[in-house]
């Protein structure tokens, strides 16, 4: 795939100088072996973000270190021509059609291929005798189920647990480990697959300290090493982490975890450009041990974000809509967030700038700042009862005494919500 000189726009966060020469490095490292198709350069970036491996492509190609062949490989100018020569061999993979909410930027929801449900069960040698609790991995959960293994699952997804439950699993527990819960020990086994963020690391190998056994294994999803700027440090601070809590390192395996590519963030690839990546995202599984020695207490850390948000469901995408105070007076209208007047966000991460200015958040990563948002929280929990949407608008229209022009703005934008889930809209 030949990608174009990219301009870093600004929801995108700045490439820090040592980050920033760390992907040097490494891409020049990899394209001293040959040329490689931008997808191939991603899976050998060790985690880091396709629009920061463009970015540095790009400049890389202004400073004439490296070029773009008329196949649309890169190649290094001081490296061989033809030697080497790779393409993407993960390229689109298959993701088990589960079934379940579709994932969301705000509950850091990435999913297992399938190729990884069943790689990870036949390494794991789990016997039909071994207890597993598997820790923020809904699909894993359900098909160590299927295939007879006794399974616990501990997520805080509210809806995706109600889909489970109603599916007919019903080893699932509501837990949100931030928050250090009182959990039993019991299980001989811990998969755990936390958010990609220290604190989250924390609370998970807590959680798996109090649920396993002595002697219990622990199989823990780490973010690569160019995830982000932070990550080297991070992947230190989690092994510490572990160590303290009683833990021991048997294993690492590089790129064992790999994911479906989420709707939002396949959309957030399509806003610059880079469509047909494949299921690129993959992560490092570290293996440990429960030891005997007497763990270190953890504090439980204050939240970084205090948000509430809630859910609606509309056709197979997920709309949130953040809960905050409302001046009736003011005008009802929404705008993009992104600064190229875009409605889907460019980054998902966490350190962008523009998710501050957020208010509504679908799974397809469509963004936008709503004044007086609650008008639109009204319309979703009545269109999810048994009123039409005609009735819906028109209700909450009067409720809200909206002028004939904030009616408008409300419908377009039920329209774009609806026909972005795939919804025909009838009016």
């Amino acid at each position: 795939m030949s990608v174009s000189l990219h301009k870093q726009f600004d929801e995108h966060p700045i490439l820090e100088p040592h980050f920033r020469q760390e992907l040097v490095i490494r891409l020049l490292g990899e394209l001293r072996r040959g040329p490689r198709s931008f997808a191939t350069l991603v899976e050998a970036a060790e985690g880091a973000y396709p629009i920061d491996v463009q970015t540095v492509l790009d400049e890389l190609r202004t400073q004439q270190k490296v070029a773009i062949s008329e196949s649309g490989d890169w190649r290094g100018v001081d490296g061989p021509a033809q030697e080497g020569l790779s393409q993407n061999c993960y390229g689109r993979q298959s993701g088990p059609k589960d079934g379940l909410p579709e994932p969301h930027p705000l509950d850091f929801d990435w999913r297992f291929t399938a190729q990884t449900l069943s790689d990870l069960t036949n390494s794991l040698e789990l016997s039909s005798s071994t207890r597993v609790a598997v820790l923020g991995a809904p699909t894993l959960y359900r098909h160590l189920t299927d295939i007879g293994t006794k399974s616990t699952l501990f997520d805080r997804n509210a809806s995706l647990l109600e889909r489970l439950r109603n599916d007919g699993y019903a080893s699932v527990r509501d837990c949100n480990f931030l928050e250090f819960p009182q959990l039993e020990s019991g299980f001989d086994c811990a998969l755990a697959d936390p958010p990609w963020y220290t604190e989250h690391y924390e609370a998970f190998i807590e959680a798996a300290r109090c649920l396993l056994v002595p002697s219990g294994r622990l199989f823990l999803s780490v973010l690569p090493r160019l995830t982000r700027p932070s990550a080297a440090e991070d992947r230190i601070e989690i092994l510490d982490v572990a160590q303290s809590l009683g833990f021991d390192l048997t294993a690492v395996a590089p790129r064992a975890l790999r994911y479906v590519s989420p709707p939002f963030e396949t959309e957030a690839l399509k806003a610059d450009g880079v469509i047909e990546l494949g299921d690129w995202r993959s992560g490092d599984l570290f293996s440990f041990v429960l030891g005997t020695r007497p763990p270190k207490h953890i504090k439980p850390r204050e939240p970084i974000s205090k948000e509430v948000w809630q859910a609606y469901e509309v056709g197979k995408t997920t709309i949130k809509i953040k809960t905050e105070p409302v001046e009736v007076s003011q005008e009802f209208k929404f705008e993009a967030v992104s600064s190229g007047g875009e409605f889907r966000l460019r980054s998902v991460s966490r350190r962008s700038p523009a998710r501050s200015k957020v208010n509504l958040w679908t799974s397809r990563n469509i963004a936008l700042a709503v004044s007086k948002v609650v008008v639109l929280a009204e319309v979703l929990q009545r269109i999810s009862g048994t009123e039409s949407i005609h009735d819906a608008l028109g209700s909450v229209s009067y409720e809200y005494q909206l002028t004939d022009a904030e009616r408008e703005k409300l419908k377009d934008l039920l329209q774009l919500l609806f026909e972005d889930a795939g919804l025909e809209w009838t009016w």
